[in-house]
């Protein structure tokens, strides 16, 4: 029986999944506040700190997950090796949680009232401020939702993850699940006049992102199990094997089926003469789907990423045969 990868297990499929659900919420409320300057500010303030809280909380993940959690603070100060990906990381998730932390700030009516009856100049420029930390904090923002996947790329002993459609798929992943994140909040807490336009194009999103995640994912396995013996050994494991009723039903059928299905419910009700009303229940629904797809996809890819045999599967199994005729 093969044995499944355990050095990485659920710390780090927490913080690659919240690294990239914060990413992909703080460009959506990004792309949404440059679209309408002003406009649907639950929506934005909502979308803003769930970026912010998700980050803060991957990274005391990541730290946690250091045998002496104090020490990787110096990975900031030591990591200065620009061709590290480790130190690229750590600098990117650095500055990246600044930018969304400052954004949080100035999006907040209270506190940004307070900043500025504090400092005038703050208080007159906010609406500048806020454009300009959402035009920086979009490239962060895809950049972190690309480095969850580089990271893994970037350990040669593990096959599965040596694939540039990694970085590819947890982008596209990390996308859907801010999408997901931030259309909860549309649903749930949007009075503005038009909200029901940007709900429906959220669900438009969705349906685009979802059918681009399945289309990566299986160009993915299909690569994995044409790449080579320990490629297909690993991949095997998600497709038929240990984990496969995980993955085919939490992450296919649940994180990608119910989603698409919810969205496309909503835009042909959308459609309908004078504005048809769906319950709250299916937007909301199929975005926690979401998230529990984003979430299984990488626990399931962390834990089938296997370490290169020494020697081919065959040749393991033929020595195997060959001492249980000795025995």
């Amino acid at each position: 029986m093969v044995e499944l990868q355990t050095t990485w297990g659920w710390l780090p499929a927490i913080y690659l999944f919240l690294g990239g659900l914060g990413a992909g919420a703080f460009l959506t409320v990004s792309i949404l506040r440059l679209a309408k300057p002003g406009r649907f500010k639950k929506t934005v303030t909502g979308g803003v700190w769930t970026a912010v809280v998700a980050l803060a909380i991957g990274l005391l993940a990541l730290v946690s997950e250091v045998a002496k959690p104090f020490q990787a603070m110096i990975l900031f100060k030591s990591f200065v090796n620009g061709s590290s990906w480790m130190a690229v990381g750590a600098w990117l998730l650095f500055a990246t949680i600044i930018v969304f932390a400052l954004s949080a700030l100035f999006t907040t009516d209270k506190i940004a009232d307070w900043l500025g009856s504090v400092v005038k100049p703050l208080g007159r420029a906010r609406d500048g401020i806020n454009k300009a930390l959402a035009i920086i904090g979009i490239p962060c923002a895809l950049a972190v939702a690309a480095y969850t996947g580089v990271l893994l790329s970037a350990a040669p002993a593990i096959p599965l993850w040596g694939s540039w459609l990694l970085p590819v798929l947890f982008t596209v992943s990390a996308l859907d699940t801010g999408v997901a994140a931030v259309a909860i909040f549309a649903t749930v807490l949007e009075k503005d006049e038009g909200a029901h336009g940007v709900r429906t194009a959220l669900e438009w999103a969705v349906v685009c992102l979802v059918v681009l995640e399945a289309i990566v994912l299986a160009a993915f396995v299909l690569t994995m199990q044409g790449a080579g013996s320990n490629e297909a050994l690993s991949v095997g494991l998600l497709t038929n094997g240990v984990l496969s009723v995980q993955f085919w039903l939490l992450v296919v059928v649940v994180g990608l089926g119910v989603p698409l299905v919810a969205a496309l419910v909503q835009v042909v009700v959308s459609r309908r003469k004078g504005g048809g009303k769906i319950a709250p229940a299916v937007p909301i629904g199929g975005a926690t789907c979401a998230l529990v797809g984003g979430f299984t996809l990488r626990f399931l890819v962390l834990s089938a990423g296997l370490h290169a045999a020494l020697i081919s599967p065959a040749a393991l199994q033929a020595a195997q045969n060959v001492v249980m005729l000795i025995s």
